[in-house]
């Protein structure tokens, strides 16, 4: 009896251990997929980082706190600059082909993040 629980005790153990293994292997994958899928967005623009972010600043009339961007499936690359300015925090896409401004919101405002 007590070696079965010592067994069962050890099976439990090794179940746990393999599920956290596995899931730390699996989120390293889906890092190195974001990583690719990053790079393939970069890839797709045709204006520097450093050009949407000043377009956005001049927009808004404020400084940029942050800058993402990203690529929905068919869809050309854009960049979402974060701006602090004098209408308050404000989210400024910038088309990534173009360079031009796509829409502006208030930061946080729904239909922001897409």
């Amino acid at each position: 009896m007590m070696k079965t629980r010592r067994l069962a005790s050890l099976a439990a153990a090794a179940l746990v251990a393999t599920g956290i293994a596995g899931g730390i292997a699996n989120a390293a994958g889906r890092e190195r997929g974001q990583d690719a899928a990053d790079a393939a967005a970069l890839a797709g623009l045709r204006i520097t980082l450093s050009q949407a972010i000043a377009t956005a600043e001049t927009q808004t009339g404020g400084r940029a706190v942050s800058a993402d961007v990203s690529r929905e499936r068919g869809a050309t690359a854009r960049i979402e600059v974060e701006v602090a300015g004098p209408q308050g925090a404000r989210t400024v896409l910038v088309d990534g082909q173009t360079g031009a401004v796509t829409a502006v919101h208030d930061a946080g405002a729904e239909g922001d993040e897409d």
